[in-house]
């Protein structure tokens, strides 16, 4: 991949809660870009009543960075698994891994109702694989994944295309049922120790693993390697991007004002050995 490589998550296009409400707003984010990666859950496919718009968002996303001269990459998550076959992608010279982050659990959405009902369905899945398989081949890891996504989706939660206060609303169905909080507060607890020993199982010589899905923004370093998750565009927690380029690997705030989103104030550098 050209660098510089720009990196963002669950930019959750279509969804009422996103803070997005046209793509236009983004362009600050790719000057400046020769590739851009989108680690999952860009757009919203598994919900009828919001894919139709979120496939049109999703097409004006592609022509703006068509437009610019970007190379686009779209690494599938769990509300957009049709967006691509790609499920991660080794950067730097496998100095990076890079996940949508649902296959660090080994139910994807611990925290979501709609998984809770189709546990024994997923096990069923793993099963089939075997769990030695599963903790050594990363590529029948997320294969496995790939498969469990498309468990919860016939129990879809449908939402209004119109009402008062969507971010309101968004909020009200992460609090019930009572039990879907306190299991969000255990993954956020949790996630780290979870980042890294996925990276050590798969990719043991990777110094930095980059991840979304929970939403949860973060840095956290261990035994000489950094996790990181980039949050996203919901209502709640912000968005973080990454860029990579020269040896070095940064992340930066976003910051959401007069209508755009743009690049903000340095959070964190990481020295990579220099690319071939």
């Amino acid at each position: 991949m050209d660098e510089p490589i720009r990196l963002f998550s669950d930019l959750h296009l279509a969804h009422p809660a996103c803070r997005v409400e046209s793509v236009a707003q983004l362009a600050p984010l790719f000057d400046g870009a020769r590739t851009v990666v989108f680690n999952g859950d860009t757009t919203e496919q598994r919900h009828s009543l919001l894919r139709e718009n979120g496939e049109r968002q999703l097409d004006s996303l592609k022509e703006l960075l068509a437009d610019r001269g970007i190379a686009a990459h779209f690494l599938r998550g769990n509300h957009d698994p049709r967006i691509s076959e790609i499920d991660h992608l080794d950067l730097a010279n496998g100095q990076v891994l890079v996940t949508h982050g649902d296959a660090l659990f080994r139910h994807l959405s611990p925290w979501s109702p709609k998984v809770w009902k189709v546990v024994p369905l997923m096990e069923a899945v793993r099963a089939e694989y075997g769990e030695a398989r599963l903790e050594s081949d990363l590529a029948a890891c997320l294969e496995c994944t790939h498969r469990c996504r498309g468990l919860s989706a016939g129990s879809e939660l449908e939402f209004k295309k119109t009402g008062p206060f969507p971010k309101l609303r968004s909020l009200a169905r992460i609090a019930w049922p009572p039990l879907r909080p306190v299991r969000i507060l255990r993954t956020w607890q949790t996630i780290p120790a979870q980042a890294h020993a996925f990276a050590e199982r798969y990719r043991p010589e990777a110094k930095v693993i980059l991840f979304g899905h929970t939403h949860f923004p973060g840095i956290w370093k261990r035994d000489g390697r950094v996790a990181i998750n980039t949050g996203g565009f919901m209502s709640v927690m912000p968005a973080r991007a990454i860029e990579i380029s020269g040896g070095r690997l940064v992340v930066r705030k976003i910051e959401e004002g007069s209508g755009l989103f743009q690049l903000g104030t340095e959070l964190a550098s990481i020295n990579l050995s220099p690319t071939q």
